[in-house]
C-alpha cells in the first residue's frame, strides 16, 4: 500500500479535534517494556512529553527520536491553513471511521492514519494508482474484497474501504507482531518490509527502508500529538461530522432514478458517493444519503472543506 508520507507532508495531513484520548491498545503486544530509541533534544513541554509516553505505551511502540517528532510538528504548523483544512476533513469523516476501528478491536489511533495517507481527502489519487482515504492500490483493494472496475471503485467508499483497511492492518500486525513493522508495511507493502528488514526489529533495520517509510512512525506520533488538542497549537478545525445512512440497492438502478426517488441533490450525491463512477448503480452497491432530512442536512454535507477533489501528485 502506498500512501506516500512525503506526498502527505506536502499536503499537510492532520487530525481531528474530535479524536478521543487514546486508550490502551486492544491487541496483545509482544514487547514487555517501552524504551527510548534515541535521546534527541526533546523541545516538548511536560504535558506533551507525558502524552507521547502514553501513546507509546498504548501502541507498544518505542518512542522515536523526539527531534524527529518535533520536526514533523513544526513542519505541519508552519503550513497552518493547509493543516487546518485536513483537520476539518478528518472531523467530517471521524463519525464513520471510529466505530469501524472499534468493531475490529484495533487501537483507536489507527483511525488517524488517513492524515498521513491522504490528508483525509476521499477523492485523493496518486500517480501509482493508490486511491481514497486509505490509499489502496487496486490489487490490495481486491484482495480485501473491494470492487474496483469501470462502474464502482470501492476504494472511495468510506465505510467499505475503512473496513478493508482495518482487516489489512490486523493481518499486518499478526504477520510482524508489532505496530512499527505493521505501519511500515502499510506504507511500502509487506513484501518490501520483509525483503528489506527480514521482519526483524524496525529500529535496527529501518535504514534499509525507503526514507518516507522510516519517517512514518515519528510523523504518526506528531499527528497524534496535534490531534489531541489542536486549539493548543492555534488551529481552528471546528466542523460538523457527517451523518449519513447507507442503502444497499437490490437491483441495478440509474442514478437519475435514485436521485428522484431519494430526493437528494446531484452534487450531494456525488460528494457522498465518489465510488459510483457511471450513471448506472449496480445491484449490491452501497449508496449514501444524508441521515437527516431537510435543508440543514444538505448544508452540512456541502460544508466539507474545499479541496476534496484534489489529486495527489507524488
Amino acid at each position: 500500500m502506498k500512501g506516500y508520507l512525503l506526498m502527505a507532508i506536502i499536503l499537510l495531513s492532520f487530525l481531528s479535534s474530535c479524536t478521543p484520548v487514546v486508550r490502551q491498545a486492544v491487541i496483545t503486544r509482544k514487547e514487555n517494556d517501552i524504551s527510548v530509541v534515541q535521546k534527541g533534544n526533546k523541545y516538548f513541554s511536560e504535558e506533551e512529553e507525558k502524552f507521547i509516553q502514553r501513546e507509546a505505551h498504548a501502541l507498544g511502540i518505542p518512542i522515536p527520536d523526539r527531534e524527529e517528532i518535533r520536526r514533523f510538528v513544526d513542519y505541519y504548523l508552519s503550513n497552518k491553513r493547509s493543516f487546518e483544512l485536513a483537520l476539518q476533513r478528518a472531523n467530517y469523516y471521524m463519525p464513520l471511521i471510529k466505530p469501524i476501528v472499534k468493531k475490529h478491536g484495533l487501537p483507536e489511533e489507527l483511525a488517524l492514519l488517513p492524515v498521513i495517507e491522504s490528508a483525509f481527502n476521499n477523492f485523493a489519487v496518486s500517480r501509482s494508482g493508490a486511491a481514497g482515504l486509505w490509499q489502496f492500490i487496486p490489487s490490495t483493494a481486491r484482495r480485501y474484497g473491494l470492487r474496483v472496475d469501470h462502474y464502482v471503485d470501492e476504494r472511495f467508499d468510506v465505510i467499505k474501504a475503512t473496513d478493508a483497511a482495518m482487516r489489512y492492518l490486523k493481518d499486518l500486525y499478526n504477520m510482524f507482531g508489532n505496530w512499527e513493522l505493521a505501519l511500515a508495511s502499510y506504507n511500502c507493502g509487506e513484501n518490501c518490509v520483509t525483503r528489506k528488514t527480514g521482519g526483524l526489529d524496525f529500529w535496527k533495520t529501518q535504514s534499509f527502508l525507503p526514507e518516507e517509510t522510516r519517517n512514518y512512525v515519528p510523523a504518526f506520533f506528531a499527528v497524534l500529538l496535534l490531534a489531541r488538542g489542536p486549539d493548543q497549537y492555534g488551529l481552528s478545525v471546528r466542523v460538523d461530522g457527517i451523518s449519513i445512512a447507507h442503502k444497499i440497492l437490490e437491483k441495478e438502478t440509474s442514478t437519475e432514478e435514485f436521485l428522484l426517488r431519494a430526493g437528494v441533490r446531484e452534487s450531494t450525491f456525488k460528494d457522498l458517493n465518489p465510488h459510483i463512477k457511471r450513471d448506472i448503480i449496480p445491484a449490491g452497491t452501497y449508496v449514501y444519503v444524508p441521515r437527516e432530512e431537510g435543508k440543514s442536512a444538505l448544508e452540512k454535507v456541502e460544508r466539507l472543506p474545499n479541496g476534496a477533489r484534489l489529486v495527489i501528485r507524488e
